[in-house]
């Protein structure tokens, strides 16, 4: 209701800017007729204020109203009242001359202020009658003073007639005649600028609810428009099929890095070409409805029925399109596309559909094969939602997800110089779920800062309580992603935490794989390592041997540690390539005066190899699962490890 009464206030502010700027000098022209009559009445002080209260009010409603009409944007609400306050002033001013002629001597003076008081009437009322708001609020005062001049006729006698008088009336129904034509015309304009400020004012609305419903980059529908045009094409015809069609999402790969490289501008540019491309024809000729939903991702509503091999097929030829090179200042610029396909079904809302795609999209961008996917809730596992976040967030502040412990042997010693911190979530039902089942779900969920900050605080704090038992080993080893060492701010954390225990640097050891060291913040990552092993603190490379880039690291970096992949240990003695690789490893590792252990050792005939090869340390199945604190406790307490049985 207030919203409804503003948007009224400022229109009708507008419209009477239009009229007192149109009327200004049809209404000044009358102030020397009115300055003539009061001179006439013997009182030229009268006539002299109202000569300069006029020029006054009606300089201040000039500029009150400059730059305000019915073709302008609407002004707030200050410069309204403001225009409003000064021309209903104004007007009080005019009527006072009424005022003024009624208290004359003569008869022709009242009668004057009869005809003038209602002159100005009709004038106001016509004028105005296009802006009610601002009709009634100059009538009401002029009222007060039409009484006033009323009962100044009850308390007064009457002079005889003067010549003088007969022609002072005259002139003013001439006044008032003219005026009244005026009038008349100018109420014509009244109402067409009315109209028009309607038509503008309609426009308007549908301008924004157009600009509400389309991206302001592209000019593409946004994701609001989209969710019921895609509706409409994928509903089918309600008799023969049901839904039918299918809905692409579109995710551009490589538009980060052009973004942050060459700035915003290449990104919008190349942004705003992506949607010409798929608006044009070839493309856009045959989608319903293709919009803009975030930042690089595009979606498409394709009217059905449609097969497996057209929906290949057009997901191919959007691919085609979007492969050919763009051009950005003299710069040629490359994406390609991951496609996500969901397949209209009954009963499925368009958010549902997108749900859908993104999944399927998700699974593309993962896929070595095909940057195309299908979506088909049987292959493609469930993406993790906010629920799944709760759950994941409550489960590491109550405790269930915890470290467990797997125990590295010394070989010659039979010793247990080491432990590795492994993640398990243990639920009040069932068996310790392993890393492989959730951690892919902290990962979607954006938890891998959480969870690296829960695992390590676990850690330290088990690692406090073996120390306190005279128990701790020579070293415990947790993971670090890559999400901790690649900013500042997660460098700063961990070393913040890490120094809360300096009791335990000696035995800390952290382990990172080489896969991190591909991400964009390479070099960030190679410089929190280096300030990690300046705090005291171990660095192991995990699953050694694997990497495309190994011994580039380890000319780069100086590790403690390195573990040799599990998939090297569980071929030995039986492919003769692997055991001249882990030979040359272990030799290398001599060399370099860098500690191997050996992972995923679970038979003796492994460990035996491993032996005659030289290995000092390894780790796994045949000696022990990963414990948890407990069993870990016993486990050192029973003094040196032997084979499982």
């Amino acid at each position: 209701m207030l919203d409804r009464l503003k948007d009224r206030f400022i229109l009708e502010t507008q419209l009477t800017a239009h009229i007192v700027r149109r009327d200004r000098l049809s209404r000044m022209s009358v102030i020397p007729v009115v300055c003539a009559i009061l001179a006439y009445c013997e009182d030229y002080r009268s006539a002299a204020i109202i000569a300069a209260t006029v020029t006054i009010s009606e300089a201040a409603a000039y500029l009150a109203g400059t730059g305000v009409g019915i073709d302008a944007p609407p002004p707030p609400l200050r410069r309204c009242a403001a225009i409003w306050t000064v021309a209903i002033v104004t007007t009080a001013i005019y009527m006072a001359a009424g005022a003024l002629f009624g208290a004359g001597a003569s008869t022709a003076a009242v009668i004057c202020a009869c005809i003038w008081m209602f002159g100005a009437l009709v004038h106001v009322s016509n004028s105005f009658v296009a802006v009610p708001i601002y009709n009634w609020s100059m009538l009401l005062p002029s009222y007060i003073i039409v009484a006033v001049v009323i009962s100044n006729l009850f308390a007064r006698s009457f002079a005889p007639p003067d010549p003088m008088d007969a022609i002072t009336v005259g002139g003013l129904l001439l006044v008032y005649f003219a005026n009244s034509v005026q009038t008349t015309q100018t109420h014509k304009d009244s109402i067409s600028a009315y109209e028009h400020m309607r038509e503008l004012a309609a426009r308007r609305l549908i301008e924004l609810k157009d600009l509400s419903l389309r991206d302001t980059l592209t000019r593409l529908p946004n994701r609001r428009a989209f969710d019921d045009l895609a509706s409409n094409i994928l509903r089918g015809d309600g008799q023969r099929h049901g839904a039918s069609g299918a809905l692409f999402l579109i995710n551009l790969d490589g538009f980060k890095p052009i973004n942050d490289s060459y700035g915003h501008a290449a990104g919008d540019a190349l942004l705003k070409e992506v949607a010409r491309r798929l608006t044009a024809q070839g493309i856009g000729a045959g989608a319903g409805a293709v919009a803009r939903l975030g930042n690089d991702e595009f979606a498409m509503a394709w009217p059905g029925p449609l097969n497996t091999s057209e929906l290949h097929s057009i997901s191919d030829m959007i691919q085609s399109h979007l492969h050919q090179p763009m051009r950005h200042n003299h710069r040629k610029l490359q994406i390609t596309a991951s496609i996500g396909i969901a397949p209209a079904h009954d009963g499925a809302s368009v958010d549902q559909l997108l749900n859908e795609a993104d999944q399927a999209m998700f699974h593309a961008k993962n896929n070595l094969e095909s940057r195309i996917v299908i979506y088909d809730r049987h292959i493609i596992p469930k993406r993790s939602n906010l629920n799944d976040r709760a759950r994941l967030l409550s489960a590491m502040q109550q405790g269930e997800i915890c470290p467990f412990y797997q125990p590295q042997v010394d070989i010659a010693t039979n010793r247990i110089i080491g432990l590795e911190a492994l993640a398990r979530w243990v639920q009040p039902k069932g068996n310790p779920r392993t890393p492989g089942s959730f951690l892919p779900a902290i990962n979607e969920v954006n938890l891998q800062a959480e969870f690296q900050d829960h695992m390590l605080q676990a850690v330290l704090k088990d690692m406090t309580t073996l120390q306190n038992l005279n128990l701790l080993p020579d070293q415990v080893s947790i993971n670090l992603s890559e999400v901790t060492l690649a900013t500042a701010a997660g460098r700063d954390a961990l070393l913040d935490v890490v120094g809360r225990h300096p009791n335990l640097h000696g035995h800390l050891m952290f382990e990172v794989t080489e896969d991190i060291f591909i991400a964009r913040a390479g070099q960030t990552i190679k410089d929190s390592i280096s300030m990690l092993r300046m705090a005291g603190v171990r660095i192991s490379l995990d699953d050694f041997g694997t990497g495309f880039a190994t011994f580039q690291h380890l000319q780069e970096l100086e590790f403690d540690e390195l573990k040799l992949d599990t998939g090297f240990v569980s071929r030995l003695g039986t492919d003769r390539a692997t055991d001249v690789l882990v030979k040359s490893f272990l030799d290398m590792g001599r060399g370099l005066d860098v500690h191997i252990v050996a992972e995923g050792v679970e038979t003796t005939a492994q460990l035996d190899i491993l032996r005659d090869m030289g290995c000092q340390t390894v780790q796994g199945y045949l000696f022990s699962p990963a414990l948890s604190l407990d069993d870990t406790t016993a486990f050192l307490q029973a003094g040196d490890a032997t084979v499982a049985a």
